[in-house]
């Protein structure tokens, strides 16, 4: 199989159909980025995973961060991380170090413990391999009341959002995780052509990977689907929300937020921002767009409408005259530079 997430049809064969299987009735499976159990009165926790594959300092950071993005989508809060640490034969004890400072700096940010986990030095791997489960607490019956939901926002097929016109909003800025690991594991050959000043604000993108207050205002303003942008950037999150709520698209490609750095970037590394790991932006389905644009930027969150929902299949982009049918998701491009 190709490098990357697993292909939306080998996915649906080979484990949501085994998973929805008559054994197993009652799963969930590809509701969501999250398991999740409730009780009676529709409380319960979520769990969410991440396993972060592109070589970098800080994977361990944005694993947790990842995982806990998946929480929030949900309206979830999450309460604690449990890592698990894949070491190749020949790394330092100071690697493992540096990895588990790393974590603690997202967990401190999100306000969670790390729990446990499992740490093993192995042959089967080249490089370190860091995955993180966060397990967060489900939005009570009241709180989901005061969020003014009446359903969960990741429920697939949603009546509400299998229509024409609804908007959908982008927050922050495409590709911001990716400008960040780009920023400091390729610093040496970018400064080859773009000045230090810029590489240094390109590498504080990676303040920016949290979707808390991003869910948050969107929740708060009657959204009707989230899908927090990840691995395959801006262009695969499209594909995959369109695809769980049933839906088709045109996304006016000039409308994706883009900061200059990561223009820069990417174009000195030959790099397509649309299809690099893009933590920290979130896709909202929304009724009204241009209200819930003005919720963003009234908490100082940049937010755009990219487009608007079709009753067809169809996954259009549109740049000027041009008009092209997005592809299914693609390897991202951080694997492609990362891993060389």
């Amino acid at each position: 199989m190709r490098i990357g997430k697993v292909t939306e049809s080998v996915l649906n064969r080979s484990v949501l159909k085994l998973i929805k299987s008559d054994s197993n009735k009652k799963s969930a499976a590809g509701r969501s980025d999250c398991a999740y159990s409730l009780d009676e009165n529709g409380d319960g926790i979520l769990t969410a995973v991440s396993t972060f594959t592109a070589v970098s300092l800080d994977a361990a950071y944005y694993a947790v961060h990842n995982a806990a993005n998946n929480i929030f989508c949900q309206g979830g809060k999450p309460l604690m991380t449990v890592l698990n640490i894949m070491l190749p034969a020949q790394a330092e004890e100071a690697e493992l170090k540096s990895i588990m400072k790393s974590a603690i700096s997202s967990t401190n940010e999100l306000g969670i413990a790390i729990e446990g986990g499992h740490t093993e030095v192995t042959e089967v791997v080249t490089r370190p391999l860091v995955s993180a489960v966060v397990t967060g607490k489900i939005p009570s019956s009241e709180e989901r009341e005061a969020l003014q939901r009446s359903d969960r926002p990741t429920t697939a097929g949603d009546k509400n959002t299998k229509r024409a016109g609804l908007a959908i909003v982008m927050t922050k800025w495409a590709a911001v995780e990716g400008t960040a690991i780009l920023a400091k594991e390729q610093s040496e050959k970018l400064l080859e052509r773009l000045p230090d000043y810029m590489i240094r604000q390109a590498q504080d993108f990676k303040s920016l990977v949290s979707i808390e207050e991003d869910a948050r205002i969107a929740l708060e303003n009657g959204a009707l689907g989230l899908h927090d942008v990840s691995f395959g950037g801006i262009f695969a999150a499209l594909w995959d929300i369109a695809a769980r709520y049933k839906f088709g698209f045109e996304i006016d490609l000039k409308k994706i937020p883009i900061r200059q750095e990561t223009v820069e970037i990417t174009n000195h590394l030959g790099v397509n921002p649309y299809l690099l790991v893009s933590g920290g932006s979130l896709i909202i389905l929304s009724d009204d767009g241009e209200a819930l644009v003005r919720a963003f930027e009234n908490a100082g969150i940049n937010a755009a409408i990219i487009g608007y929902t079709t009753d067809n299949n169809n996954k259009i982009i549109k740049n000027d005259d041009e008009t092209r049918y997005l592809d299914k998701p693609q390897p991202d491009e951080i694997l492609r530079i990362t891993t060389k």
